[in-house]
């Protein structure tokens, strides 16, 4: 019994303990920074933090939610149920958050718990909006190492394809005639079109290598470099004037499209292609071309009067900041595939980049200027001049009169491949650029190289298997043949990051040599997505121009130096650029070579869809107006063209021959083959009426010329 008593009164005692023991944890405040601040991050600041305040509700500061300086009070210390907060996320009434899942009950009880207690808030907490989760994003898993379906019995590309056409039931369709397949290829890889006496030679070439052989002719050709330069400063916004209001010349820009010719032409790998160009200066300070490729971080536009005449600081403080966004994002969109500059005045709203990291990748270049700077060996360049770097803060909305927090200089925390620190408030500009450069480039990097060959597959193909290429984010496109990605993504790196290798494996593929004008796939795959036929496309305005020139005998094949200037200038405040006719060899090297003139675009090009230098251009725009058929028609230049075609013809061997034989000349050297017998008849007719000129004027209006296959 006395046992028994004793049992009891110890099992009491444990009882009033636990009791005693929940009642302290009761007494144990909320933890605003561990349990508030995360549920307000994850359901309301997007719309109720630093950079939107929608209803005059902010949710940044305690002060705010209290109704000072303007801002709807929603929060009543101590009387959760008088509360707006807590009315807006819990009960019947319950409106926010707008388009989400509600708060759980745990959640509205951890507020509800908060408010009570006096709804304690440290004053240096400031809230902002939830960062994206991207951890499952593909673009920012590592590479996967993938194996080719078939083993190396079959070409890598084609394997991965037709396992994906196979499933709908479809195959690639036959090849193409070999007269389409060289005009094909020498437009992909030259710009240019094939000579007459090249097509006649691939066409009775009998070797069985001739189509790999011919691939290898185009790969060494100088050609190469040009055309596929087209392309890098398309996305590099690369002009040779400011722009803005003050649109003055950079005498000395063209050495940077020069060098991207030229490194291309050398097939100098791609991850050093990517260094040279962030911190050449730096890595090979006496090397002439390392310093050169740094013109890529200056080759955007840039505000004089915002530099340099306003007297105000405030708007000098928002032209730099346009400076540095614009490095920034050139920078990252080219090589990464990020849409970066959305994190300039908020979190990203789609990807995982907060704000700081946006600004973090601002402190890199917080001491690169634009401006001209000596050379090694003599001469200048149009480049980034080297400062001591300023110290960088977070802009609330972007805003250069509302800085917050300090950063160092540092990338992005979402790639996950290597540590995204590149030093300190001490560490000098062009160190920081290196470590940029190292980090973009690393193997581990899950983007820079399937960006890249993104970019190939788009060139060759006329889409890329991530039809955004310069958005690999949540709000881009995603891959259609995600393993292939990834292979082609590991060969690059496989074979010493060479453009090269992947060009010819890319265009040595049965995919790439298919017909174009079969319709056995459209009922399944309409927009040709899985490649069951070769994508037709129209040429892109340089190389229509240059197309053009080369048919007329007129080419000017001259390479590099300063660009050819078709335009009157006047100095001026603005000052006025008047484009005039190509009408002088001077003014007929190919378009890579123009001086471009970012406010004053060159209206022929400009109708063919030519892109605006002040923007960046992963994927230029194809559209069809009534006004290039006008001005392939009626402009000037064509129409002088045409007569220097005429006279091409009328001088070349055999000139005395018949009338037939001028007009067989003309679609050689336009079209690249003979005339049928009724277009011989149309011809004729049309040449006895109106003379050779005429002729040639439609030919190069014929949409066969227009066109590639």
């Amino acid at each position: 019994m006395k046992n028994q008593i004793s049992k009891s009164k110890l099992h009491l005692a444990g009882l009033f303990l636990a009791a005693a023991m929940g009642a302290l944890k009761a007494e144990v405040p909320v933890d605003f920074a561990k349990e508030v601040a995360p549920i307000l991050t994850a359901h309301c600041t997007e719309c109720h933090g630093p950079n939107v305040q929608k209803d005059k509700v902010s949710l940044q500061r305690r002060a705010h939610t209290l109704g000072v300086e303007g801002w709807r009070k929603v929060i009543e210390p101590g009387r959760p149920d008088r509360s707006r907060l807590l009315t807006m996320v819990a009960g019947p009434e319950a409106e926010m958050p707008k388009n989400a899942p509600r708060l759980s009950e745990a959640e509205v009880g951890i507020l509800r718990r908060w408010i009570a207690e006096g709804a304690l808030w440290p004053e240096d907490l400031v809230l902002k909006e939830k960062v994206q989760d991207g951890g499952d994003w593909w673009s920012l898993q590592p590479v996967k190492v993938v194996p080719v379906p078939g083993g190396a019995a079959s070409h890598p590309v084609d394997a991965f394809l037709r396992g994906r056409l196979s499933v709908q039931g479809l195959d690639f369709s036959p090849p193409a005639d070999r007269r389409t397949l060289i005009r094909r290829l020498s437009f992909d890889l030259l710009g240019l079109p094939p000579s007459p006496e090249e097509v006649a030679g691939f066409e009775a070439d009998s070797r069985p290598d001739a189509y790999e052989r011919l691939v290898d002719r185009y790969l060494a050709s100088p050609r190469y470099g040009e055309r596929w330069a087209r392309h890098w400063l398309d996305i590099a916004h690369y002009a040779d004037t400011h722009g803005f209001e003050r649109d003055q010349k950079r005498e000395h820009a063209w050495p940077y499209r020069d060098y991207v010719i030229q490194a291309l032409n050398r097939d100098l790998p791609y991850d050093q292609f990517i260094r040279e160009q962030l911190a050449g200066d730096v890595l090979a300070p006496e090397d002439r071309d390392a310093v050169i490729a740094t013109g890529f971080l200056a080759a955007g536009p840039w505000d004089k009067v915002g530099h340099d005449e306003t007297p105000s600081p405030v708007l000098k403080r928002g032209a730099r900041a346009d400076d540095l966004d614009d490095m920034v994002t050139q920078v990252i969109t080219a090589t990464m595939g990020l849409t970066i500059n959305c994190a300039r005045c908020h979190n990203h709203k789609l990807d995982p980049i907060p704000q700081s990291d946006y600004y973090r990748l601002w402190a890199v270049f917080a001491g690169t200027q634009r401006g001209e700077r000596p050379l090694p060996t003599g001469g200048k360049l149009y480049g980034p001049v080297a400062k001591a770097p300023a110290p960088v803060q977070v802009l609330v909305r972007g805003n250069t009169e509302s800085p917050a927090e300090p950063v160092t200089p540092g990338g992005l925390s979402c790639s996950g491949h290597a540590v995204p620190d590149f030093g300190n408030d001490a560490t000098p500009e062009g160190e920081r650029r290196r470590l940029l450069a190292e980090w973009i480039v690393h193997p581990a990097n899950p983007l820079t190289a399937r960006v890249m060959v993104n970019r190939l597959w788009h060139h060759h193909f006329g889409r890329g298997i991530v039809d955004t290429p310069s958005d690999f984010g949540r709000g881009g496109g995603a891959p259609s043949h995600p393993e292939l990605l990834d292979w082609l993504a590991g060969e690059l790196q496989r074979c010493g990051w060479s453009l090269k290798h992947l060009h010819r494996l890319l265009v040595t593929s049965r995919a790439y040599q298919q017909q174009s004008g079969t319709v056995h796939g459209a009922s399944v795959d309409a927009s040709n997505r899985l490649l069951w036929r070769m994508n037709p496309r129209r040429l892109d305005a340089e190389s229509l121009r240059d197309a053009v020139l080369t048919a007329s005998g007129c080419l000017n094949a001259a390479m590099g130096g300063p660009g050819y200037q078709d335009f009157t200038y006047q100095e001026a405040y603005a000052p006025i650029y008047q484009h005039v006719t190509a009408d002088r060899p001077g003014l007929w090297r190919r378009s890579i070579y123009r001086f471009i003139v970012r406010t004053t675009p060159q209206r022929f090009l400009s109708t063919m869809d030519c892109p605006d230098p002040a923007n960046l251009t992963p994927a230029r725009l194809t559209t069809t107006t009534a006004l290039q058929a006008l001005s392939l028609l009626n402009n000037e230049f064509m129409l002088q063209q045409a007569r220097h075609l005429a006279r091409r013809i009328e001088q070349s061997p055999g000139a005395g021959a018949s009338p037939e034989f001028h007009i067989q000349r003309a679609f050689e050297l336009v079209l690249q083959r003979a005339p049928g017998a009724a277009e011989l008849a149309l011809a004729r007719s049309v040449v006895d009426r109106d003379g050779l000129p005429q002729l040639c004027r439609l030919l190069l209006n014929a949409n066969e010329f227009i066109l590639v296959d």
